[in-house]
């Protein structure tokens, strides 16, 4: 089944909470309120992914810095100078996995991260996705500033902080 890449709007945030609900243990489903926030913030780097049934996956970032992690359910705060792009979300609704939509987003978002210059691509694995990460040449990046290394406990279960430099 093909799939096409799209930015994301502001009428596909239902279905992108939906499949978020799908993709994701229920602790960490965000509100409606911060995905439209979020959306505000970086609209340049929302993705979907639609076929003809539909929206069935998606992928968030923002423009950030290397070593700034996101909390869980917080609001993306742009720097003054970027030097990453952090993907925050990236979910794939069972309807849709095994398309390879998963690696076309990323390799999408590094695309995209390129064209801005950026030197890097971050994000936070977890889920038990690190192996996937790591098939994409994103490694687990341990220099973290005490605080933000903090901001991992913010998520459910096991949460690595990857980078992946351009």
């Amino acid at each position: 089944m093909t799939f096409h890449l799209r930015l994301m709007r502001e009428a596909d945030l239902a279905a992108v909470h939906a499949v978020q609900e799908l993709a994701y243990a229920e602790t960490m489903v965000e509100s409606m309120d911060v995905l439209r926030s979020r959306l505000h913030t970086s609209p340049m780097t929302a993705w979907v992914a639609e076929n003809k049934d539909g929206i069935g996956a998606y992928l968030v970032a923002y423009p950030s810095q290397r070593g700034k992690i996101s909390e869980l359910g917080s609001d993306f705060e742009l720097p003054p100078a970027a030097d990453a792009l952090y993907i925050h979300d990236l979910a794939v609704a069972p309807r849709m996995a095994g398309q390879g939509i998963a690696a076309a987003f990323v390799q999408h978002a590094i695309t995209d991260a390129m064209s801005r210059q950026l030197q890097y691509v971050c994000l936070v694995s977890v889920q038990d996705s690190l192996s996937f990460w790591n098939k994409l040449a994103f490694l687990e990046d341990q220099d973290l500033r005490p605080e933000q290394a903090s901001l991992l406990l913010s998520y459910p279960g096991a949460a690595y902080y990857c980078s992946r430099k351009l």
